[in-house]
């Protein structure tokens, strides 16, 4: 996770148990807000899925009607393109085979990109 994130009480749980049910899952817990004026903490009302545009710009997209149909129930994980970097789980073993970071990043940014592809 990076520093800037905080994280509520039984986040870790479900992102290890779908690692756990596969060790080739990578997966991102849903991401609330905390208000930049209040510190107020706001529940996300809104799952999304990440993508990108032509610049690799990151952005987040609703969930296409194909993969809303796929779930069984809100709750289950959705199958993302991309996702937001800096808070996601993977198997280490399997972040290895993928190649880990590109030694070649001085800074932050685009390793979420490049892990999901």
């Amino acid at each position: 996770l990076d520093s800037h994130c905080e994280c509520a009480e039984g986040w870790l749980e479900p992102l290890l148990d779908r690692i756990a049910r596969n060790s080739t899952n990578v997966v991102c817990p849903v991401i609330d807000i905390i208000n930049d004026d209040t510190l107020a903490y706001q529940k996300s009302s809104y799952l999304a899925v990440g993508g990108f545009d032509w610049n690799l710009q990151f952005n987040w997209h609703s969930i296409p009607e194909r993969e809303r149909k796929r779930r069984s129930h809100s709750f289950e994980p959705a199958w993302s393109p991309t996702m937001a970097g800096g808070l996601f789980s993977i198997d280490r073993q399997f972040f290895e085979k993928l190649g880990a970071y590109d030694p070649g990043f001085d800074i932050w940014g685009a390793e979420n990109l490049e892990m999901s592809f």
